[in-house]
């Protein structure tokens, strides 16, 4: 009886002793397993990229595109200044509630932490024993700062701040900048007077003062 019991056991386990094997008799036991959905293993799976598209697009698909064009081309924080003078805002002073609405939903997720829900530079992480800092951006020099700056600081960071490029889309980045202009007319002291001024914002051009928004 134990006889039998033995030749029973080697039975049962020579599935998974011979599938430690390849090429045991002239062929891969992987592949043969693979036959049978309850022996089969994953060897023979296709390993995709991690940024590769294994689905093709339907056929007659159209591609998506941003309403406000292609984002800028990939830059360094090195390249700020020059990078900024050629960012034009789409909004330009003239975002719909719809736009400004986003931009402070964006603007309290992704920014307020620092600069704060007004963006005094109050944010809950700055203060003894936390963050050290986070400047301001309803007055002093972020007021002078253009749209494309503010724009392009977000993108790639500058200082202690990090980039928010992989979190904050194109458009959304936009819209931000519509937000931070709103609380510069109604929030900073001078904030309205400044914001408005010409090339403080809207025309795309930027100064060289060093102090990041």
């Amino acid at each position: 009886m134990t006889r039998v019991r033995r030749i029973f056991a080697a039975a049962l386990l020579s599935p998974v002793l011979l599938s430690g094997c390849t090429d045991w008799a002239g062929y891969d036991l992987d592949y043969f397993w693979g036959n049978f959905p309850a022996l089969a293993t994953m060897r023979p799976g296709v390993g995709y990229d991690p940024y590769e598209m294994p689905r093709l697009p339907a056929e007659n698909s159209v591609p998506v595109a941003s309403e406000l064009g292609p984002p800028p081309a990939p830059f360094t924080q090195a390249q700020l200044d020059s990078v900024a003078a050629t960012l034009v805002n789409p909004y330009a002073g003239q975002a719909t509630p719809e736009v400004l609405a986003r931009g402070e939903a964006l603007f309290a997720a992704q920014c307020a932490v620092c600069h704060g829900p007004g963006g005094a530079g109050d944010g809950t992480v700055i203060g003894p024993g936390k963050f050290p800092m986070a400047t301001p951006l309803n007055t002093g020099t972020a007021l002078t700062r253009s749209d494309g700056y503010i724009y392009a600081v977000m993108t790639v960071g500058r200082g202690l701040m990090p980039p928010y490029g992989e979190k904050l889309g194109h458009a959304d980045r936009w819209a931000v900048v519509e937000y931070v202009r709103s609380l510069q007319r109604g929030g900073g002291a001078g904030g309205s007077a400044q914001a408005a001024a010409p090339g403080a914002g809207a025309n795309g051009q930027t100064d060289t003062a060093a102090v990041e928004p």
